[in-house]
């Protein structure tokens, strides 16, 4: 039975309102560290100073044009990430062999921290768009993959046999029994993927790029202009909290609808 309009809206407002308040009080918390370290002594500049600094790098054209590209470079390796993690990892649930072939693989993927990958793929593709997309695919692979892996072997074995044997195809198990099953694990995987993937992005730039934000931090930390380079560590710190909070966790919450039914 579907519930009046006016019960939706106002748990909508509440959902929403709850996602801004999560924001509000992460970037209040991250503020006040800030100034206070500030304060503290003459090491870290203010908040004012930085956002300044920023404000000067959005009217001289920077803030827009890098953050741009590498939310290109972000946006295309995580796709691939997704894609290629997605299909291994139902792969590796259904198949003892598949699993017992690529386990030892992928953990050994996990643990390699994203600074490694920045500086192979730089040492591989030297300077150019590559770099950075190879990174954000390597550094959030692994995450994506095993939480996949666990979602899958998660479905009960007997729900599957029973489809089969009513004579449901295997296209239509893997799209109503396995993917609803795999969806909110996806999104969960998304959330630590995007992490190390962002932090593998803005290092392949620092070290093997001419543009994007990690550039752009380099180019100030090479400056010795520490409100420069704190302004870009500011936009990359904001930018994992919006899509934390705005964007993943609503869409988590979403996916994971049905197992409250």
């Amino acid at each position: 039975m579907t519930a009046p309009a006016s019960t939706r809206v106002p748990a909508l407002l509440r959902r929403h309102g709850t996602g801004m308040l999560a924001v509000t009080a992460a970037v209040a918390s991250i503020f006040a560290a800030w100034q206070l370290l500030a304060l503290a002594g003459d090491r870290v500049p203010s908040l004012a100073d930085t956002v300044a600094r920023l404000a000067a790098e959005h009217a001289d054209g920077q803030l827009m044009a890098n953050f741009a590209v590498s939310m290109n470079r972000f946006l295309l390796g995580m796709a691939l990430t997704l894609v290629v993690g997605v299909v291994l990892g139902v792969v590796m649930g259904r198949s003892r062999w598949a699993e017992l072939a690529l386990t030892d693989l992928t953990m050994a993927a996990l643990a390699a921290p994203a600074v490694i990958w920045a500086l192979l793929t730089t040492m591989w593709f030297g300077f150019g768009w590559l770099t950075p997309v190879v990174t954000v695919f390597l550094a959030g692979l692994p995450f994506v993959i095993v939480n996949v892996v666990k979602a899958v072997q998660a479905v009960p074995g007997e729900l599957i046999l029973m489809s089969r044997a009513f004579g449901v195809s295997r296209a239509e198990v893997l799209r109503h029994v396995i993917a609803p099953a795999v969806a909110g694990s996806t999104v969960a995987a998304v959330r630590f993927s995007i992490m190390s993937a962002w932090n593998g992005l803005l290092l392949a730039e620092w070290f093997g790029s001419t543009s994007g934000v990690g550039w752009r931090s380099r180019y100030w930390y090479d400056a010795n202009q520490l409100d420069g380079f704190l302004a870009w560590v500011l936009v990359f710190v904001l930018f994992l909290i919006l899509v934390d909070q705005v964007i993943l966790g609503p869409v988590e919450r979403a996916a994971t609808r049905w197992r409250s039914l």
